[in-house]
């Protein structure tokens, strides 16, 4: 919604602060051969204090959770930290992930590839339900040449009305507003035009996430929230604190969502439609979105392991963003990656391979965020960094710590 669709770092500008902030010194930062293993219990220490240094330096946030993961140390954190008037945050509070799901809509997607219900060439004239192929047309689109690779990657053209002022004000105005994807698409329409040809030009758009979600629901016969389930397997991955806001109930009731906020305002206020339909609406907790980026990325979630490959291929039009599928990727100054997504509301989630690391980090208030986000990130890879000398025979083994 408006520019500030990850307002700590904006997703269209191809996470290039996050790069420059992320990697530097600590990308380099290698052990002797004769280096001890990383000290468990100093390197939680060092996670929670990196917890309190960011709340410290950005006094106007309420507060941060974050969760890290580095399996080959049998490492598995958790931590909270909140101003000193800030209502108490506990480490596995849920929270709205925002276009964080887009990494889930994107793998649900590419699991209906594997199993031949889907290609990646279809286009949207071809598998896109009504309205919206004829919807698109009538603006200025060309769905017969519009793939479902190109909504992937974000090379369809397509305006995105979650990053328009106007929407953003439409939502602000009247926060209690149930929103449809119709609605969401037609204010695509009517408030942007097309940004280039299909497979021209990368440019952030939710709007080609809702028409994925559309051919997700097509393709299943199913509901958003029973396709994710399905095809990713939460219950398989542990993902107990997961769930699509208002299309199924949560895991365990009562249960309170984390303070987060926009400058001051409640999200709270905010009706869950306003991004629910593709590209957000899924609510998680830092521990259940590191284990997911972890899953991801140790084979847990495709059948095939060329998948991923697929997933991580970034296409020449978004080489300055590093976009594949639904992740990002982050280059290291060693060459190596670490992928990553973000969210609107102050949300990242991240995972660096080479080094057995994932991260989550979320914060209250997305508009006062200053560079929490980073550093944190930061403090995570310097963890896996300092404890990559570990054995381990599988770097990601999903053993018991």
């Amino acid at each position: 919604m408006a520019s500030r669709r990850t307002p700590t770092y904006v997703a269209r500008g191809a996470l290039a602060v996050t790069s420059l902030l992320l990697l530097g010194a600590l990308a380099c930062h290698s052990h002797a051969p004769d280096s001890p293993a990383c000290d468990i219990a100093a390197t939680r220490q060092s996670l929670q204090q990196a917890m309190r240094d960011v709340q410290h330096a950005h006094p106007g946030n309420a507060g941060w959770l974050m969760s890290v993961r580095i399996p080959s140390a049998g490492l598995e954190f958790s931590g909270a930290a909140q101003a000193p008037e800030a209502e108490s945050l506990a480490p596995g509070t849920p929270f709205r992930i925002a276009s964080v799901t887009k990494t889930f809509m994107a793998a649900a997607i590419l699991r209906l590839v594997e199993d031949d219900t889907l290609s990646l060439d279809d286009t949207v004239a071809e598998v896109v339900p009504p309205p919206y192929p004829e919807l698109l047309r009538a603006h200025g689109y060309a769905p017969e040449r519009m793939t479902i690779a190109h909504l992937l990657t974000h090379t369809s053209g397509l305006f995105d009305y979650a990053q328009s002022d106007d929407y953003l004000a439409a939502v602000l105005e009247e926060p209690a507003r149930v929103w449809t994807r119709e609605e969401q698409v037609r204010f695509a329409m009517e408030h942007g035009a097309p940004v280039g040809a299909p497979g021209e030009r990368y440019m952030y758009s939710d709007t080609g996430y809702l028409l994925l979600g559309a051919v997700l629901e097509t393709r299943m016969g199913w509901g958003l929230a029973r396709a994710y389930r399905s095809l990713l397997g939460f219950e398989r991955l542990g993902l107990q604190a997961t769930w699509l806001e208002k299309l199924e109930p949560p895991p365990t009731t009562p249960i309170a969502l984390a303070p987060q906020a926009l400058d001051g305002f409640p999200l709270a206020n905010i009706d869950a439609t306003a991004d629910l339909f593709g590209g957000g609406g899924l609510v998680s907790n830092t521990a259940d979105l590191s284990r997911w980026f972890q899953a991801l990325f140790a084979g847990e979630v495709f059948t095939q392991s060329s998948t991923l490959d697929v997933m991580k291929r970034v296409p020449a039009t978004n080489t300055e963003d590093g976009g594949g599928m639904g992740i990002f990727r982050l280059e290291r100054a060693d060459g190596s990656a670490c992928w990553l997504h973000e969210g609107f509301w102050g949300v990242a989630a991240m995972v660096c391979p080479d080094l057995d690391v994932s991260v989550a980090v979320a914060g209250m208030d997305a508009t006062r965020m200053g560079t929490g986000v980073t550093d944190l990130l930061r403090a995570a890879v310097k963890a896996g960094t300092d404890c990559a000398d570990i054995p381990s025979s599988s770097t990601w083994s999903l053993g018991d710590p």
